[in-house]
C-alpha cells in the first residue's frame, strides 16, 4: 500500500495509521484524535491532504471552455480568485466536485476533496480537446497541507503571511526564499497551501512547530473524518458516486442556475419541478452502536438506505454516519440496522459557504 509525500515523515510522530483510497495515512498522532479534533476548535490544527488531486487548465481561451463545461461562471472570476464548482454528466449526474481558481488570464486550478480518478479528467479532457485547452493532473507537483482553527490565520501570517486572504482568495506566503500560494476555502477561516513537491517535508516541519507553539496539533484522518462527516460533506466513491445528482449529496450550493452548462437542463428542471428521490442525512446510534460502512437502515422489513462513511463523533459523543435514505422514510422515526439496533437521521447542515 502506498501513502503520500509525507507518509515517512509521519512514522516519526504518527500513533496508528489507516487505509483509504488505497493509501496509507495517519489515523491520529501521538496524542490521540480526541486531543486534535478538540485542536481544530479550540486553537489551530494542521492536516496533512496531499492526497487531494490537483488539476489544471490551461491555454487561450480557457475560461470560456470551462464556462461551458463546469456549473460556476468561470469566466467571471479575476486574477487569485475562486469559486465553488463541479462538472455533471449529460444527465446531470456530480462526476466532481472541486474548489476552482483562476490562477491568472489562462491558467485555472481545481483543487479535489478526493484523490483525481481518471474518469474525471477523461471527462474533462473530452470537452478541452476540442478547444485545444491542456488538462494537467498536477498533483505531483503541488500539494494541499491546511490550517483549521481559531489560530489558524496568526499561524499563517507567523509562516509569512503578510495577511490572510478574505474567502476564496489567493495569497503569498513566504516561510523562507520561496513563495507559496495560500487560500481561504471556508467561510470559517480554514487556510489552504498548495505547496510544490519540493518544499513540503521543510514546509510541514515548520507549520508543525508554529502550530504547536500555537497551542495545536497535527490532526490525522480519524479526527478529520470525524470533522468531515459532521459537518455534512459527503466523500466521493465511499458516500456517493457517479450515479447521484448534486441535491441528493449536499453539493447543490456548487450549481449556477444562470448559465448553460453540461448538465445544467436537468438539475434546472429538478429544482422547479422534481424532488430528490433520495438524500444524505445524518444518521445516529441511539444505544451507541458501532456504525459501519456500507451496511444496510430499514424500516421494519423495508431497506430504507444505506450507511456511507461512519466516525466516532466528537462533538456529540456517539458513533455518526452519513447514510443515503430513499425519500419515502425522510420522516421515518423508526429506522434500525439489520440486527434491530435502532438510529436516528437527522438533516445535514447546509452548505451555502
Amino acid at each position: 500500500m502506498t501513502g503520500p509525500a509525507l507518509t515517512d515523515v509521519h512514522r516519526e510522530d504518527a500513533g496508528a495509521f489507516t487505509a483509504a483510497w488505497g493509501l496509507e495515512l495517519p489515523g491520529s498522532f501521538r496524542q490521540g484524535a480526541a486531543v486534535e479534533y478538540a485542536a481544530v476548535g479550540e486553537s489551530v490544527g494542521l492536516f496533512d491532504e496531499s492526497y487531494r488531486g490537483v488539476i489544471d487548465f490551461l491555454g487561450e481561451g480557457v475560461a470560456a471552455m470551462l464556462d461551458k463545461v463546469v456549473s460556476s461562471p468561470a469566466p467571471a472570476l479575476e486574477n487569485r480568485v475562486g469559486q465553488n464548482s463541479c462538472i455533471l454528466s449529460a444527465k446531470g449526474r456530480l462526476l466532481g466536485a472541486f474548489s476552482l481558481y483562476r490562477v491568472s488570464d489562462e491558467h485555472f486550478r481545481a483543487i479535489l476533496a478526493e484523490p483525481t480518478r481518471d474518469i474525471l479528467l477523461e471527462s474533462l479532457r473530452k470537452y478541452a480537446f476540442l478547444s485545444d485547452i491542456e488538462v494537467r493532473d498536477a498533483t505531483s507537483e503541488f500539494s494541499v497541507l491546511a490550517l483549521r482553527g481559531p489560530r489558524a490565520a496568526s499561524v499563517l501570517e507567523a509562516a509569512g503571511g503578510s495577511e490572510a486572504p478574505a474567502v476564496f482568495q489567493v495569497a503569498s506566503v513566504e516561510p523562507g526564499e520561496v513563495s507559496i500560494d495560500c487560500v481561504c476555502a471556508e467561510a470559517s477561516g480554514g487556510y489552504e497551501l498548495w505547496v510544490p513537491a519540493a518544499e513540503l517535508v521543510g514546509l510541514w516541519g515548520v507549520l508543525r512547530d508554529l502550530v504547536a507553539d500555537a497551542g495545536g496539533q497535527p490532526v490525522g484522518w480519524e479526527a478529520a473524518e470525524a470533522w468531515r462527516i459532521e459537518t455534512g460533506r459527503a466523500s466521493y466513491g465511499r458516500d456517493y458516486d457517479g450515479d447521484f445528482f448534486p441535491v441528493e449529496v449536499n453539493e447543490e450550493h456548487r450549481l449556477s442556475y444562470d448559465k448553460c452548462y453540461v448538465g445544467q437542463e436537468v438539475v434546472a428542471r429538478m429544482k422547479t419541478y422534481g424532488h430528490a428521490n433520495r438524500k444524505l442525512f445524518h444518521l445516529f446510534s441511539a444505544n451507541d452502536v458501532e456504525l459501519s460502512e456500507g451496511v444496510s437502515v430499514y424500516s421494519d422489513s423495508v431497506e430504507a438506505g444505506r450507511i456511507g462513511t461512519a466516525c466516532h463523533s466528537f462533538s456529540h459523543s456517539r458513533p455518526l454516519a452519513l447514510a443515503m435514505i430513499q425519500r419515502k422514510f425522510f420522516n421515518s422515526n423508526g429506522l434500525h440496522l439489520e440486527g434491530g439496533e435502532p438510529v436516528e437521521i437527522a438533516e445535514l447542515p447546509g452548505r451555502g459557504e
